[in-house]
C-alpha cells in the first residue's frame, strides 16, 4: 500500500475514533451509558485498530479497507458500549461482506455477567460417558442441583463426551446450576458456520461444550437483567466459529442490521491489495493449537 493510501486510512481511523468517542460523550451525557471502572474507550479504540489493521477477509483483502466506514463505527461503538476488550479476547471483530460486526466471546460473557447479572464466579465441567453423573430439579424453584459426579482418569479427557454443566457462584451467596446434553450442545454448535467441524471442536470437545454452556449461563444472566437490551440481536452463536464473507446467506441475514446514525464519514480510495488472498487468521482457527481455557 503506497503512503498516501497508508495515510488517507490513518485520517479514516482518527474520523472514527472522534465519531465512536461522541457518540459515547452524547450517551454518557444524556445519561443512558455507564463506562465501567477501570475501562477507557480510547485505549480499547487503540487496541481494536491494531487488530483490525491486520485482519484480513477470506479474499485476503484487508477488513478496513473492504467494510464501510459506518459498520466499523457501529462494530467499535458496540464494544465500547459493551465496556469489552478485543486484546483480552472479551470480543471479536467478524467481516460479513462490506460489513462489519462486533461480536462477544463467551469470556466476554464472563465480564458481562459479572458486571451486569450478579455473577461472582463460574466453573464448567464436562461430563463423559463413562462418568457417574446424576442431578436433580427442584420442583417449587426449577433449579438444578449436582447430587454426583465421579470421574476416572480413564474418562477424563476422552472425546466421548456426553454433556457439560457450569456452577454459578452468584454475588449474593447463591449458587446455580446450568447442564446441557450433548445434543443441546451440538443445536448449538449447528448454529454456527462450521457446524461444529473445527479442528478445535473435533479435537477438544469437552472444552468446546464447556465454553458453550457458560455462554448460554452468562447469556441467561445478562438478559435477565436491567441492561439486557445489550444482548437484542445477539443470538447468533459465532464466538467459536469465525464467520467468513461467503458463509451460509441466512447467517448473513440474521446478522444485526439496525445500525446506530453517524455523520457520513468520506471514504478513502484506496489500491486494491496486490497480494495473493490468504485466509483469514480466526480465533478458532488458533484454537486448534489448544483451547484458551
Amino acid at each position: 500500500m503506497s503512503t498516501e493510501n497508508n495515510t488517507q486510512l490513518a485520517n479514516v481511523k482518527k474520523d472514527i475514533s472522534a465519531q465512536v468517542l461522541a457518540k459515547v460523550d452524547a450517551f454518557q451525557a444524556a445519561g443512558e451509558l455507564r463506562i465501567p471502572e477501570n475501562y477507557s474507550p480510547e485505549n480499547a479504540l487503540k487496541s481494536a485498530y491494531l487488530l483490525l489493521s491486520e485482519q484480513k477477509n477470506s479474499q485476503g483483502k484487508m477488513v478496513l479497507e473492504v467494510c464501510t466506514k459506518e459498520s466499523i463505527a457501529n462494530a467499535l461503538l458496540k464494544m465500547v458500549v459493551w465496556g469489552l476488550s478485543p486484546m483480552k479476547k472479551q470480543c471479536d471483530f467478524i467481516p460479513y461482506g462490506d460489513k462489519l460486526d462486533c461480536s462477544i466471546e463467551y469470556t466476554g460473557n464472563i465480564i458481562l455477567a459479572k458486571r451486569f447479572g450478579g455473577l461472582k464466579d463460574i466453573k464448567a465441567k464436562a461430563i463423559f460417558k463413562q462418568d457417574e453423573f446424576e442431578f436433580e430439579v427442584n420442583p417449587e424453584t426449577g433449579k438444578s442441583k449436582i447430587i454426583r459426579h465421579k470421574q476416572t482418569l480413564e474418562s477424563l479427557g476422552s472425546k466421548d463426551v456426553v454433556g457439560a454443566y457450569a456452577i454459578l457462584d452468584m454475588a449474593d451467596g447463591t449458587k446455580d446450576v446450568e447442564i446441557m446434553s450433548m445434543a443441546q450442545i451440538r443445536d448449538s454448535w449447528n448454529q454456527g458456520a462450521m457446524k461444529g467441524n473445527s479442528p478445535a471442536h473435533k479435537n477438544f470437545p469437552d472444552q468446546m461444550a464447556m465454553k458453550t454452556v457458560i455462554n448460554r449461563a452468562c447469556k441467561l444472566l445478562v438478559r435477565g437483567s436491567d441492561d439486557a437490551v445489550l444482548y437484542e440481536n445477539e443470538d447468533r452463536q459465532v464466538s467459536t466459529d469465525r464467520v467468513s464473507e461467503d458463509v451460509k446467506q441466512d447467517i448473513k441475514e440474521n446478522a444485526n442490521k439496525e445500525e446506530i446514525g453517524f455523520a457520513d464519514i468520506e471514504d478513502a480510495k484506496y489500491e486494491e491489495v496486490k497480494d495473493e488472498p490468504s485466509p483469514v487468521t480466526t480465533e478458532s482457527e488458533l484454537e486448534t493449537a489448544g483451547p484458551s481455557f
